[in-house]
């Protein structure tokens, strides 16, 4: 199946409430132009997975059409550097003041390897009724927008685990930290372990060579 870019469609789709993306190889964007306001006014689950070329999924000004989307589940996109593009020039006054996916509940980031935030703005977001979230295998995440703060005060499970997170990109930022010093410990536990092992290592060779010298010793005044 060959798919369209969106950009490209003459036509809305008001009433669709459903869009899957699987295997999508050959778009490297959903998404990259302005879009009438109501061109998925009506999408409320948006699932992409396995998209290996797509970098991004849409433009903020795209984004803002979606005032209904519920669901956003994005996984094994091995290229994907950002969710949301960088503002348009065009564009910033309009998304200044305008919230993005108001009614969000459910947030999978699943196996992005490249992915380094959400939406690099400095835009201070609400997801008000954002409840659930997974944010797993996508070890570059450092934050989930460039400055400001991320309220999310309905979040209560994340990870699986039940999770009261007010602020999403300061537990972004703090879990990327945490990681990194985890990191830091495991290099340096290993570095001793070695270091420990070479010490033993040369420890039983000496005990080994002293044995031979004393065996070697006492079979000759046996002899």
């Amino acid at each position: 199946m060959e798919l369209i870019p969106c950009q490209c469609l003459q036509i809305s789709c008001p009433n669709l409430e459903v869009l899957k993306l699987f295997n999508a190889n050959s778009i490297s964007a959903l998404c990259s132009h302005q879009l009438p306001i109501a061109y998925f006014n009506k999408l409320e689950t948006l699932e992409v997975q396995f998209c290996g070329k797509l970098r991004n999924l849409m433009s903020p000004s795209v984004a803002r059409g979606l005032l209904n989307l519920r669901k956003l589940r994005i996984e094994e996109c091995l290229s994907m550097k950002e969710v949301i593009t960088e503002e348009e020039q065009q564009g910033k006054e309009i998304m200044a003041n305008e919230s993005l996916f108001p009614v969000l509940e459910e947030l999978i980031l699943w196996t992005l390897p490249k992915l380094g935030h959400f939406f690099l703005t400095k835009r201070t977001l609400e997801f008000p009724f954002l409840r659930k979230m997974w944010i797993h295998d996508c070890p570059e995440m450092k934050m989930f927008v460039q400055q400001g703060s991320v309220s999310t005060s309905s979040l209560e499970i994340v990870n699986d685990d039940k999770l009261k997170v007010d602020d999403l990109n300061e537990w972004i930022h703090q879990r990327f930290i945490s990681k990194e010093e985890d990191g830091s410990e495991s290099e340096a536990s290993q570095e001793e372990d070695g270091s420990k092992s070479e010490a033993s290592q040369e420890e039983d060779g000496s005990k080994s060579e002293a044995s031979q010298e004393e065996d070697g010793t006492e079979s000759e005044a046996s002899i």
